[in-house]
């Protein structure tokens, strides 16, 4: 299945929103984050029936939460986020949007100890999986949480393509020699950054793994390869983005202007090694 994203105009945070997110630290990034989250899920959010469910992993700062609570008040919609060391300044700008937006509803801790209220139709993780330390028994988590034909809809990176896009550096043979070889640079990082422990959250999750637990598990999973012209669109509209992946720009050109980039795609061999992923995972009946 693949996701068309809305018209642009749609998929702007409103301003009401980014209004009690300003002063953060990187509020520009989260905004940025946000709207490209919201790309992607409004469309499948636009086609529930009133009273459907949706939970949301990994929520952060509540941006995007915030965002579908308040275009879609007849859906039941819930977040959850650990909210780890670093990221308390979260509290004051999730403060206000509960303050003066109504009741978002926010579980603040774990998926593992997330209290079971019923099944959800829609259970979606954007730039969170890479970081989730046991992957396997969150799809076990999922695959149990979702509803009849709920569908488990999940954006990140894809560590088939030997790089990581945090830090940009180019993977050597795995995640623990990498870290040997490029130790400084990821430290300095961190530290710069305010982003201690984030090498060590990282799991280098392949599209590859996920499809061979997924058939264990008795789950469908699809790829929706429109996700990477997203991304080399963002490639050439969102400057900061840019800056962040530079290193990936200039093969994504190359493969776009050749028209080489659709034909690969369809492939399941280019799939598996592309570095980006959006895949939805459901129950087979």
């Amino acid at each position: 299945m693949s996701i068309k994203a809305s018209a642009v105009c749609d998929t702007t945070i409103s301003n009401i929103t980014q209004s009690f997110f300003k002063g953060i630290p990187k509020a520009s990034m989260y905004l940025e984050e946000a709207e490209f989250g919201l790309r992607r899920i409004l469309p499948l959010l636009e086609a529930l029936p009133n009273k459907a469910r949706v939970l949301e992993v990994g929520s952060g700062p509540c941006i995007l939460l915030a965002e579908i609570n308040k275009r879609f008040p007849d859906l039941v919609i819930q977040g959850i986020e650990p909210m780890g060391d670093g990221f308390s300044f979260f509290d004051d700008f999730i403060g206000n949007l509960r303050s003066q937006q109504g009741e978002i509803k926010l579980y603040r801790g774990g998926y593992e100890n997330f209290p079971a209220d019923g099944k959800w139709d829609i259970i979606f993780l954007i730039n969170v999986f890479e970081h989730i330390a046991n992957w396997r028994d969150f799809l076990r988590f999922a695959s149990a949480s979702l509803a009849k034909d709920g569908r488990l809809i999940i954006l990140c990176p894809n560590y088939g393509f030997p790089y990581e896009s945090h830090f940009n550096l180019p993977i050597i043979f795995n995640k623990w020699f990498t870290k040997i070889l490029f130790r400084k640079k990821i430290d300095q990082f961190e530290l710069s950054n305010d982003y201690s422990g984030l090498y060590q959250s990282l799991n280098f999750v392949r599209l590859k793994q996920v499809r061979r637990v997924a058939t264990a598990m008795g789950l469908d999973l699809s790829v929706d390869t429109e996700i990477i012209n997203e991304m080399i669109n963002r490639l050439d509209n969102d400057p900061s983005f840019k800056k962040r992946q530079n290193i990936l720009a200039g093969p994504a050109q190359v493969l776009k202007k050749t028209g080489l980039l659709g034909p690969l795609l369809k492939t399941k061999f280019f799939q598996n090694y592309s570095p980006y992923m959006q895949i939805t995972l459901s129950r087979k009946h």
